[in-house]
């Protein structure tokens, strides 16, 4: 059943990608965090997620991030988890629903700090670890730019 609810960014998840994706896609239901805030309207009902996997990376690079076991009680107690920010996708809300703890649907979400971590992973994804470097520099050569011009050089 889809959630009835809108998710908030760190909220964990099921996603339904047995229909419509084929591999190397994930295919089959599985955890994901939302990654997408509340206020993100411009498309109704779809949410930017990344999902979670037990299947570690090999290597492990800047675009996973490991949940150790026990770092959660919704996640697995003896193995690592691993979010897999390298297959961040979009998806409607029908392909979603609540976490199934203890027989019973639950909202379970993760701290901030590891939120902020799987942001970064996507970011490296995209090419982007260092964006905030580049746009200092950006700005620094813009700076400098308008300070020779005003200064006659």
């Amino acid at each position: 059943m889809p959630i009835t609810f809108v998710p908030d960014a760190g909220d964990v998840l099921m996603c339904d990608f047995t229909t419509g994706f084929q591999p190397p896609e994930m295919v089959k239901v599985r955890k994901v965090v939302v990654l997408s805030v509340r206020s993100r309207v411009t498309i109704p009902d779809t949410y930017l997620v990344v999902p979670l996997s037990k299947t570690a990376p090999s290597p492990p690079e800047g675009c996973h991030h490991e949940f150790k076991p026990r770092s959660y009680h919704f996640l697995d107690e003896i193995e690592s988890v691993w979010a897999k920010a390298d297959m961040v996708t979009c998806v409607g809300k029908h392909r979603l629903d609540r976490v199934k703890l203890n027989g019973k649907y639950s909202r379970v979400c993760i701290r901030r700090d590891d939120l902020m971590a799987i942001r970064k992973a996507a970011l490296y994804t995209m090419g982007m670890q260092n964006w905030r470097e580049v746009e200092e520099k950006r700005i620094v050569s813009a700076k400098e730019i308008v300070a020779s011009h005003s200064s006659g050089g």
